[in-house]
């Protein structure tokens, strides 16, 4: 029997075209669900209700399947002490996707859920990628997890959680085959796969953090809190999604080449130090941390599980100074945008070089992975 292992994703359905009424009618289901869950913070833990009849009396009308669904929101935030917005929130059980076959052929898709009056049904606009994982869930193929009501402009959205099962076994029968990427500042992120190369520019990010890091000066002089806040939230959803088509393509640029592993650098503890920062000053668009690399390691990570692609992480050490080639270690950093070997003469992009080098591992997998290795192994050993 094949092994098979399990990715949790979110996906973001669209309300189409909702009435004035029923946007009223989500944004007093909002408040309502924000309003009791900081009533609730504020009771002593032990007193605190566990059911949708105990809660009732700290809540303004709510349907019992939200109350519920929000004390477990709740109780998962441990370190809350106020919540900004709770969204309302369906379990599997109140929470279905309905789809209805045209005339033409087409499908209408919908979503229904109960509200302050009744249980309303509601059309949404799905999206090309999504189809297949509704479609998977409606075959019995996915299992729905959780779903929120959520408010992100101006529009309504659906945020759905589905359990997505892979076969572990598939990807194992696959001549194994590597892709590095390395993260930098010029080049956000290059992929590389046996001489064939991914760029993506940092150019772009270099211009929009500048251009947001200009705004929250101004503001900050004039003592606009409010304005600081809405240009943080908007600097951040460009940011995912800017990390969101980043990790697409490259997931996309694996699939097509064959490739069975992802290996990108753990970057983690890399932080310059106080004195390093006052050393190496740079521009709002080029600071290393006002980019999300970690944010964008995630989304490639969950993207090319889905694709039936492993990914691991490696030590950086030395990728940068190493000939991909013959191994031949530079004293130093190159100056400019290419890497010459004093051995083997080998002259080739920087950032290309670190990735083929990501990609062989050179430095050996990082301690994280490691550790994640031994845990696996001594679980086998036990059963």
């Amino acid at each position: 029997m094949a092994e098979t292992t399990k990715q949790v994703i979110t996906i973001k359905l669209k309300l189409y075209a909702p009435t004035k009424a029923k946007q009223d009618m989500y944004q007093t289901l909002a408040n309502r669900t924000t309003d009791f869950a900081n009533r609730y913070l504020g009771v002593e833990k032990p007193m605190r209700p566990k059911t949708s009849a105990d809660a009732k009396p700290y809540s303004e009308p709510l349907p019992s399947v939200v109350l519920c669904q929000a004390i477990r929101d709740i109780e998962a935030k441990k370190k809350a002490k106020e919540f900004k917005r709770l969204w309302p929130g369906f379990n599997n059980q109140n929470f279905r996707v309905e789809k209805e076959t045209m005339q033409d052929g087409g499908a209408a898709w919908k979503v229904s859920f109960p509200t302050l009056e009744k249980r309303v049904g509601v059309p949404i606009q799905v999206e090309k990628y999504q189809v297949k994982y509704l479609e998977l869930l409606l075959a019995g193929g996915a299992k729905q997890g959780t779903a929120q009501l959520v408010k992100c402009g101006k529009q309504w959205y659906t945020h759905l959680s589905i359990t997505v099962w892979l076969d572990k076994d598939e990807r194992e029968k696959k001549p194994a085959k590597y892709m590095g990427i390395d993260l930098g500042l010029i080049e956000l992120a290059v992929a590389s796969i046996l001489g064939c190369t991914l760029f993506f520019s940092g150019a772009e990010l270099a211009y929009i953090r500048r251009h947001y890091a200009k705004l929250r000066r101004k503001l900050q002089k004039k003592g606009a809190h409010r304005a600081l806040k809405k240009l943080g939230n908007k600097e951040y959803r460009w940011i995912t999604a800017m990390n969101h088509r980043i990790s697409h393509r490259i997931v996309e640029f694996a699939k097509v080449h064959g490739v069975t592993v992802i290996r990108m650098e753990d970057l983690r503890g890399t932080r310059w130090t106080k004195s390093q920062r006052k050393e190496r000053r740079r521009d709002a668009g080029r600071s290393l941390h006002s980019w999300a690399f970690f944010q964008l390691r995630e989304f490639v990570g969950y993207k090319a599980k889905l694709a039936g692609i492993a990914m691991e992480l490696v030590n950086p050490e030395l990728t940068s100074l190493t000939c991909s080639r013959c191994g031949e270690v530079r004293t130093s950093r190159p100056a400019g945008r290419w890497y010459t070997c004093p051995r083997c003469g080998k002259i080739k992009h920087i950032d290309t070089n670190a990735a083929d080098n990501i990609a062989q591992a050179i430095s050996g997998l990082s301690e994280e992975k490691q550790v994640r290795l031994t845990q696996k192994k001594r679980k086998k050993q036990a059963a």
